[in-house]
C-alpha cells in the first residue's frame, strides 16, 4: 500500500488484508500508527503546491490547487490582454505620428526641391 502511495488507516488495512481493525489494534497498533506517521510527512509538489503524498484527501488536495492554479492564471490571463490592448493602443498612436512625420518631411523635400528650381532659374 505505501509503495502503491495509497492511504494507510487501520480501515484500508483491515479491508486490504481481510481482517477486523480490533485484530490490527491488538497485534499491529504501534506499525501502522508507524507507516502513518511517515506517510503524513511526506509530500509531493504539483503546480507549485506543496501537498501531502498519502493523504485521505490527497485527490481534493491535489484538484484544490489545480483549481488555484488555474484560478491564477486566468488572472494572469486578463492582465495580459489588458496590457496587450495598452500596447496595442500605444502602437497605433505611435504609427499615426511616424505618419504624420513621413508626411512632413516629404512636404519639406517637396519644398525644399522647389526651392532650388527657382533659385536655378
Amino acid at each position: 500500500m505505501r509503495r502503491r502511495g495509497e492511504v494507510i488507516t487501520f480501515k484500508t488495512v483491515a479491508e486490504q488484508a481481510g481482517v477486523s481493525r480490533q485484530y490490527l489494534y491488538t497485534h499491529f497498533k504501534d506499525t501502522i500508527e508507524q507507516l502513518r506517521t511517515d506517510g503524513q510527512h511526506q509530500a509531493v509538489v504539483v503546480e507549485g503546491e506543496t501537498v501531502p503524498a498519502r493523504s485521505a484527501g490527497r485527490a481534493a488536495t491535489i484538484e484544490l490547487a489545480l483549481r488555484n492554479k488555474i484560478s491564477r492564471l486566468e488572472q494572469e490571463l486578463t492582465e495580459l490582454r489588458k496590457e496587450k490592448t495598452a500596447l496595442e493602443r500605444r502602437y497605433e498612436k505611435a504609427l499615426g505620428e511616424a505618419e504624420e512625420w513621413r508626411s512632413r518631411h516629404q512636404a519639406a523635400v517637396t519644398e525644399l526641391l522647389e526651392t532650388r528650381s527657382r533659385s536655378k532659374a
